[in-house]
């Protein structure tokens, strides 16, 4: 078997959330119900989604960036689940088995907030999410995440129109001869054969990292020794224009350092109005606690 990737071209990216919406379909994960299925929470990447698509700046003027599971070369998500639910595939997808994810006896004090040893594991802003995940089954608690359609793509057993087939003459957009060599082409995740823009592409990772080193392709700079893509695994993302920074799913990191970063790695001109601006406000931060801390001390709080 073949180990696959996905590399998203950040730069085509336009945020039309299509593969947000393909992949919900796709694995018929639970739709919102009220306002407290939308608000903001600690993740970006919540119990009932796979992926998100979200700006990498301020401003919410782009890049467009895909926040998913990285398909570690080796998960730590996988070690720490105590059933063997979680599992890296030979084509290089980190998948579940919903049959064996059982989150009550996984962490029996989850609603006293302690975290899930998935979530604790992962090493990239903790994809694995557990929550009330698919529409079929609304008050059954799962771990749900990006498993690149895996059981789907490549899989001749459940052929789906999102992912395309020659023979129904659906559309694919791997030739028969691509196909014949590696059969995982066959059926792309719902995610990339969904995208108008053609900003993800599923490949080999073999062929995709070709792809990013080739410096014709203007992602990679032999002489400066300059590239301009970041991943591992089976997730990759690239930009010709821009430098990134990984995407996490702590939406602090993403609103907050994550933009900082992105500018320092840029050259901004922002740079030192930011640090000037932040220091400031750490300044000022420390100063109102120092002053409680002395209010409370003096009227004889302790």
């Amino acid at each position: 078997m073949t180990v696959m990737a996905i590399l998203q071209e950040v730069d085509k990216c336009m945020r039309c959330n299509g593969c947000v919406i393909a992949c919900k379909r796709e694995w018929g994960t639970k739709l919102p119900e009220d306002i407290e299925d939308v608000k903001p929470q600690r993740s970006v990447v919540k119990a009932n989604q796979r992926l998100a698509i979200k700006s990498n700046r301020r401003g919410d003027m782009g890049p467009f960036v895909r926040f998913t599971c990285w398909h570690c070369p080796d998960p730590p998500c996988a070690g720490s689940c105590p059933f063997g639910a979680i599992v890296k595939q030979e084509n290089g997808a980190v998948s579940v088995d919903n049959a064996k994810c059982d989150p009550a006896a996984c962490n029996p004090n989850a609603g006293l907030g302690t975290p899930y040893p998935c979530e604790v594991g992962c090493q990239r802003g903790g994809y694995p999410k557990v929550g009330y995940a698919y529409q079929a089954t609304p008050d059954v608690v799962k771990m749900n995440k990006c498993t690149l359609c895996n059981g789907r793509a490549g899989s001749d057993a459940q052929i789906t129109a999102v992912g395309g087939d020659p023979d129904l003459g659906l559309p694919t957009r791997a030739t028969a001869a691509e196909i014949a060599s590696v059969p995982e082409k066959k059926h792309e995740p719902a995610c990339v054969s969904s995208c108008p823009a053609k900003a993800m592409r599923w490949d080999t990772r073999e062929n995709i990292l070709a792809y990013l080193k080739d410096s014709a392709n203007g992602y990679y700079d032999p002489v400066t020794g300059w590239q301009g893509w970041v991943g591992s695994g089976s997730i990759y993302w690239a930009s010709r224009s821009r430098r990134f920074t990984p995407p996490k799913a702590d939406p602090f990191i993403e609103d907050h350092v994550t933009p900082m970063a992105s500018s320092i790695l840029s050259g901004s001109r922002m740079l030192l109005p930011t640090l000037f601006v932040g220091g400031l406000a750490a300044i000022s931060a420390r100063r109102a606690k120092n002053e409680e801390e002395a209010s409370l001390t003096e009227g004889g709080v302790k």
